[in-house]
Formats: structure tokens, sequence, C-alpha cells
């Protein structure tokens, strides 16, 4: 996708959308001074050069039952030369993982997935990241505190 110039309309635009995704015109005309043609141009080519990929709600973990978040540091076999595309639509398919990216260093991916329970979590390792082809070794750490705390996860059916 081709470089998009955003300026500080667009930023502030962007800004009110995230602190409210159903702000009302008006709303966005203060926040970013400008005109309501202006603010409707603006979230036209916003969305048009996918800059806003959608509007979303952004949700209190704890407030839906996923209280326990956990960061995972992943290490890919060497058997073969794994690339990033071999595991990045298997994490898509989890629906505990929030966040997953490919690492240069000492391990070669991380995850943050949102649980439960323990429970939750060791079901997860055991039936979803060991069986996952490709990752030769899992480091867990529980996450105590955070903030921001906010996700887009809602919690799934239990199994």
């Amino acid at each position: 996708m081709p470089k998009v110039a955003v300026d500080d309309i667009d930023l502030a635009l962007l800004g009110a959308l995230q602190a409210d995704a159903r702000a009302p015109i008006a709303d966005l005309c203060k926040a970013a001074r400008v005109s309501r043609g202006t603010v409707y141009a603006r979230l036209a080519q916003l969305r048009d050069t996918g800059v806003i990929q959608s509007l979303t709600v952004s949700v209190d973990p704890y407030g839906v039952g996923l209280s326990l978040a956990a960061v995972m540091l992943l290490r890919a076999s060497t058997e073969k030369f794994w690339q990033w595309s071999d595991f990045a639509a298997k994490f898509d398919e989890m629906p505990e993982v929030e966040f997953a990216a490919d690492l240069a260093g000492e391990f070669d991916m991380i995850v943050v997935a949102r649980f439960r329970d323990a429970d939750h979590l060791r079901a997860f390792v055991e039936n979803d990241l060991r069986r996952v082809s490709g990752i030769a070794g899992i480091r867990t750490f529980l996450v105590l505190n955070e903030t921001p705390r906010r996700s887009w996860l809602l919690p799934h059916p239990k199994r």
C-alpha cells in the first residue's frame, strides 16, 4: 500500500475517533478546527486510502472476563527456514491472540494473549500453540499490571 500523507487535521480527526468512534460530526469539527465539509472529505479520504480500516470498540478485557494476560516469546524450530507467513494465519485463527509479531533477536515471535483463567491459558498452550508446526519453544510471562487496559478481544465460548 502506498504511503499516505497524514497531516495535523487528519491526526486530530483520528484522535477524536479513537476516543469515541461514534463522535458526532460537530465534535470532529471542533477537534480538528475545520468545517463539516472538510471533515466529511477527510474521513472519506482516510477510509479510501486505508488509514481508517474500521471503526471499532475498545473493550476493558477485565470487564468481559478476560482477566489473565500473558506475553509469550516463541522460538521457531531449526528443521527448516520458517517465514512469518507460516505462522501469521494460525495466530489470526486463535481468538485469544490480541497481538503477534515477528521478531529479530533471541526469540522469533511474540504473542500477547488474554484468558479467562489459568486453565484457559493451559488449554491454549497445550491445544493451540504446541500444535503449531514450527514452534520449538514457548516462554510465557504472566502480566501483573498493564496500562492502558483495553482490548479489541471478546471472550469466545468455552471449549
